[in-house]
């Protein structure tokens, strides 16, 4: 198979990695590809960058737009498309040389409307990658995994245009910003077979300014993708505990605040989660939180991360 792949990278006040990302998808050694960069309404200099980046090589066609945000560039890109297949990465992530020439194949499988790969994690603060856990990574129906938690990373997905237009993938709801791919991949998966490279063929990449580092508002979003794919999901006969999904989100979120020394939150987070399947246990936790002064709390943390 060598059918035409087209990328979409959405860009906003991109201009300080947006080269390097570029450098990496046309390093490809699947040749046939176009690189479509959306310029979505970027205050600072990036769209001029996209610009001069257009002359430098013919793959790639650069559009600018209104601000609309991520989910509605990618729209943007997927409409404008050329490609029977469209793969996704964001300004600053990275790929491997080989990414599109392991995934595409698998697309001769005419279930198949998905394919994922590995990616690591590129911690630049502190100076720090971590490879996949390829543990958690499924082939075939994989809404039932997937439902739990977002476990495809965008940058790491190539799939299928029809499938991504016919079902209306990406919401550009405001109040989904950071896991509207999540929902796009649940989607998705309700109508076609996902399948996957277990290999990291791309990078993901943390400066410390991600959005996806707000957790309190990921936390909001999370909830707000799971509200709006519960119906969809019955429609599609789906029968998973919401009760108990939303309740592994509060907890996983309250885990976080801990770790970030945001103890009332995280008491509120488990006092939400207990009352989703009546546990006494989470309910008893989230009280301590709330009434023990926050400073014995930071003490208690101190202690157990000196041993």
């Amino acid at each position: 198979m060598n059918q035409l792949v087209s990328v979409v990278i959405p860009v906003y006040k991109g201009g300080e990695y947006i080269e390097k990302t570029v450098k990496s998808i046309l390093s490809q050694d699947y040749s046939s590809i176009e690189l479509l960069l959306i310029d979505d309404g970027c205050p600072d200099n990036s769209g001029a960058i996209l610009d001069d980046l257009s002359t430098s090589d013919k793959r790639i066609r650069v559009f600018h737009k209104d601000n609309g945000g991520v989910a509605e560039a990618r729209n943007f890109g997927i409409k404008l498309a050329e490609g029977e297949l469209i793969a996704f990465c964001d300004q600053d992530d990275l790929w491997l040389p080989s990414k599109l020439s392991k995934q595409v194949p698998l697309f001769d499988e005419q279930n198949v409307g998905v394919v994922y790969c590995g990616a690591e994690a590129a911690y630049v603060l502190e100076n720090k990658v971590v490879k996949s856990n390829f543990s958690e990574s499924c082939s075939g129906d994989v809404f039932e995994a997937l439902i739990y938690e977002n476990s495809i990373i965008c940058c790491t997905v190539v799939a299928r245009k029809t499938l991504l237009e016919n079902n209306n993938a990406f919401d550009a709801e405001s109040s989904l910003m950071g896991v509207d791919d999540w929902l796009a991949w649940l989607k998705l998966s309700l109508v076609c077979q996902f399948d996957f490279v277990p290999e990291d063929l791309a990078i993901h990449v943390f400066h410390g300014d991600n959005f996806s580092s707000n957790e309190e508002k990921m936390h909001v979003a999370e909830l707000v993708c799971l509200d709006k794919i519960e119906p969809m999901a019955k429609e599609h006969n789906k029968s998973v505990d919401w009760d108990e999904i939303k309740q592994n989100l509060h907890v996983r979120y309250a885990n976080t605040y801990i770790y970030n020394g945001m103890f009332n939150l995280a008491g509120d987070t488990l006092l939400k989660a207990s009352r989703l399947k009546n546990n006494g246990k989470l309910s008893l936790k989230g009280r301590l939180l709330k009434i023990v002064p926050n400073c014995i709390w930071r003490l208690i943390q101190k202690i157990k991360r000196s041993f």
